[in-house]
């Protein structure tokens, strides 16, 4: 009789290790904000992919930042010299690869930019600067980003002195209107499992190594554009 009251409490300690894991998997995942606006079609089709904009180097490091764009406030750090280039070119290939936009390259805005800026002499916003340029390419909407954080660890995948560290935001304009379409925030610095047990599903994925900058950015981007709206 012992012995069975011994086996039933072991088998219901069992049963409450593996549905406490299974909470803890579904539980854990990377530090992506979710985007502020729901997930609907947009009605775009003609889509224009800026350049991310690295706000770390034009605010200074270790300050915090508020996006020009959507208002919220990131803290700034090193950003690696690869950085926008990596993002810019990896959410083009993402959005490309969905078939369901036509994209304008965007070394055309280039041109477009600076022309519109020389001929208007008042001070524009961010966002007017976006629409007009979107506009002057017949584009339907604009998507661009800013970096704040590019952060390479310091060490190997099983030992560091300093984790990656990486924050972005991107957004989605639409042309016609001004108004926002969709928002996604990545911001994340890897910490060690021991300090942070529900990340135990992010180290998994991750085979139990320190990450580098470029592995959580692309990572990250692509966690955040799950949520982007189709045409």
């Amino acid at each position: 009789m012992i012995q069975k009251i011994h086996h039933d409490n072991l088998r219901s300690l069992v049963g409450i290790g593996i549905i406490t894991l299974i909470l803890l998997l579904s539980a854990c995942k990377s530090d992506v904000i979710i985007p502020e606006t729901p997930v609907v079609k947009s009605g775009i089709e003609k889509l224009l992919i800026l350049p991310f904009k690295d706000l770390s180097t034009l605010h200074g490091k270790n300050v915090n930042v508020r996006c020009p764009l959507c208002g919220n406030v990131f803290s700034t750090g090193d950003v690696e010299t690869f950085a926008v280039d990596v993002l810019t070119d990896r959410l083009i290939s993402i959005i490309k690869s969905r078939k369901d936009f036509e994209l304008i390259p965007p070394g055309q805005a280039q041109g477009a930019m600076s022309v519109l800026l020389a001929a208007d002499k008042k001070e524009l916003s961010e966002r007017d600067i976006l629409v007009k340029i979107g506009r002057a390419l017949y584009a339907d909407a604009v998507l661009v980003g800013h970096v704040y954080r590019f952060k390479d660890r310091v060490g190997t995948r099983y030992s560091v002195d300093s984790p990656a560290s990486v924050a972005f935001d991107i957004h989605l304009i639409d042309v016609s209107k001004g108004s926002m379409l969709w928002v996604g925030h990545f911001d994340e610095t890897q910490r060690p499992l021991s300090e942070n047990l529900f990340q135990i599903g992010t180290f998994l994925r991750r085979k139990w190594s320190w990450i580098t900058a470029e592995e959580m950015a692309v990572s990250g981007l692509e966690d955040v554009l799950q949520t982007f709206p189709g045409p």
